[in-house]
């Protein structure tokens, strides 16, 4: 693998890593709505595909932007060459959480405190263990 990744491979990496329910990834068509939905700028499934697969390459700075808008990720995540493994769903989460105010950011450490103390509360209770 070479170096960096390239668009295509970032912009896949992020596909995968954001699955639907089932575990299988979003197809282009969900994700060209979901684009449509949170306001545009219209990308159709076929476009989304292309950009995927590197078979278009250097899309317009709007387009770059509803993708990053799109999977919570800073817009310097398609340029910036430090990245080149794809993104899992941990890395995915903190990515989103650095375009958070400081405020934000702490609120989301404190969600994940709680949770983390639910998840040992829930696995010291399960039955059949003994304590």
């Amino acid at each position: 693998m070479s170096p960096h990744q390239t668009f295509a491979e970032k912009l896949s990496a992020l596909i995968d890593s954001v699955r639907a329910d089932e575990g299988a990834p979003h197809s282009y068509r969900e994700l060209s709505a979901a684009i449509d939905r949170a306001g545009g700028p219209a990308m159709s499934p076929a476009y989304l595909q292309q950009l995927a697969t590197g078979k278009r390459i250097n899309p317009k700075i709007h387009y770059v932007e509803a993708l990053a808008r799109l999977f919570g990720v800073p817009v310097t995540y398609f340029f910036d060459d430090q990245e080149p493994q794809p993104v899992g769903e941990a890395k995915l989460m903190a990515m989103r959480a650095q375009e958070l105010s400081p405020q934000g950011r702490r609120q989301v450490m404190d969600l994940l405190e709680l949770v983390e103390r639910y998840e040992r509360a829930a696995e010291r209770d399960r039955p059949g263990e003994s304590r």
